[in-house]
Parts: structure tokens; C-alpha cells; sequence
């Protein structure tokens, strides 16, 4: 039986909460849709909520990896901003861009994309040995 992977490309999954999602995915839609245009980019993106816990509403931001690198390519801060990967960069520069809007939303980076690898990428063949160490000495 072959296995079948998913035709869509890989995702970054950004979790928020805030007070009210009803009225605030309007506003993360109008903010992404204004950097797809400003990259000249049509992304797969997706806001959806997950539950209302105490209060707080809950949602799941999905964003393309290709998207991201693309807004990073024109908007050179987000390569600026403290994070070890590019996904980090882009959450930071996004909760910037948030609270110049007056809007308070907790952004956390959930799921990244990631290659997979099967084994050693090292060929043994090329290992060094006691001989070869000694010759470099």
C-alpha cells in the first residue's frame, strides 16, 4: 500500500489568543491580506478558532514558509529581529506590527516545518583514521 502525503506545502502554525476573535479575525485578515499586496504574493493562509477558554478566545494562524521567506526579501526587519530561525524572526517582527495597531494579541510559535532525513548525511567512507591523523600532523 503506497502512502499518500499531503499535496499542501509546509505550514507554519502560530497559536494566538484574545478577548474577543469574532471581532479581531476581520483585523488579521485585513492585516495579512495588506502584506500579501504589498509582496505581491497570494498565500493559503488560515485563521481559525480553536475554543474560548476563561475569557479568552483562542485561534490558529497558518502561513506558508514560502510566504514568509517572500515578506522577509521586502521587509528586511524581520531578519533583524532575536530569534535562532526565520519562523522566531517572523512571529516577533508580526507582534511588533500587532501592537503598533493598538491590539493585544499573545502570539506563540507552535508547529514549524522541518526536512526529514533518513540516516547519516556523513558518507563513512571518508572518515579519518589513526593513519590519516598521524599523516596530518
Amino acid at each position: 500500500m503506497q502512502k499518500k502525503h499531503a499535496e499542501k506545502p509546509p505550514m507554519v502554525l502560530i497559536s494566538g489568543s484574545c478577548l474577543n476573535f469574532d471581532k479581531e479575525r476581520n483585523t488579521i485578515l485585513d492585516l495579512v491580506g495588506e502584506l500579501e499586496w504589498g509582496c505581491h504574493y497570494q498565500s493559503n493562509f488560515e485563521c481559525s478558532s480553536v475554543g474560548k477558554t476563561m475569557g479568552w478566545d483562542f485561534f490558529h494562524m497558518y502561513f506558508e514558509m514560502d510566504f514568509i521567506r517572500t515578506l522577509a526579501q521586502v521587509h528586511p526587519k524581520i531578519n533583524k529581529e532575536e530569534g535562532n530561525i526565520l519562523e522566531q524572526q517572523f512571529l516577533l517582527w508580526l507582534e511588533k506590527r500587532l501592537k503598533k495597531m493598538n491590539k493585544e494579541y499573545h502570539l506563540k510559535l507552535v508547529e514549524t516545518p522541518y526536512e526529514e532525513s533518513k540516516g547519516f548525511r556523513i558518507d563513512p567512507e571518508f572518515y579519518r583514521t589513526e593513519e590519516n591523523l598521524w599523516d596530518l600532523r
